[in-house]
């Protein structure tokens, strides 16, 4: 399951060993892994770790920045749309622009749940807004039959073009742990695509 958030995204994930915004069908060591509902999901070699990085697109029609901005800081409803997202709790606002989140991913048997803990910032730019969401250490108590991810980036680059927003995601994670090979290749398939098609459609309501 750990292996699912990898996907995600996680979302989050996040986390970025610094990708560059290049087209990802362009990108010789990524591979399309799911094309649907205008979402293109792909995964790519890393020097620097033993898992694959996660790279993704889709655009949300009809959304501006401000309402994605909104979503995005409502960390109760991330079970409603991240993929096999089973907790979700705000832990603490830093700014308005900041804050530390706790997302608990649930994992297939035999597997341990995945915790996260999350700071997440928003960063705006001239043409476009970045949200990072990296892994942080923290003194939050480690529940029962959990394993809290080491390590994980992910960035979101978002361009507002005329009414659309057009996203590209990177994320890079090491969930920690033992995950099963098939987990992860179901997990980086199917994760993101989940996600991000949840996204578009609750957004929009």
């Amino acid at each position: 399951m750990e292996a699912r958030w990898m996907v995600q995204g996680i979302l989050s994930f996040q986390l970025l060993f610094l990708f560059q915004s290049i087209g990802l069908a362009q990108t010789p060591d990524c591979e399309l892994k799911k094309q649907k509902d205008g979402i293109q999901v792909y995964t790519c070699k890393s020097d620097t770790s033993k898992f694959r990085s996660l790279r993704a697109e889709f655009v949300i029609e009809r959304t501006t920045i401000k309402d994605l901005e909104a979503f995005l800081f409502d960390v109760p409803n991330y079970v409603n749309w991240q993929y096999n997202a089973a907790e979700s709790k705000l832990l603490e606002q830093l700014d308005s622009h900041t804050m530390i989140y706790r997302l608990v991913i649930d994992a297939p048997w035999p597997v341990d749940n995945r915790e996260l803990i999350v700071r997440f910032a928003v960063q705006k730019g001239i043409e476009k807004v970045t949200f990072t969401m990296n892994t942080v250490p923290s003194a939050y108590p480690l529940g029962e039959d959990v394993i809290r991810v080491p390590f994980s980036q992910a960035r979101w680059e978002v361009t507002p073009i005329h009414t659309d927003l057009h996203v590209k995601y990177f994320m890079n994670i090491n969930p920690g742990g033992y995950v099963p090979p098939m987990l992860v290749n179901i997990a980086m398939a199917e994760g993101p695509y989940q996600s991000f098609r949840n996204l578009k459609r609750l957004i929009r309501k």
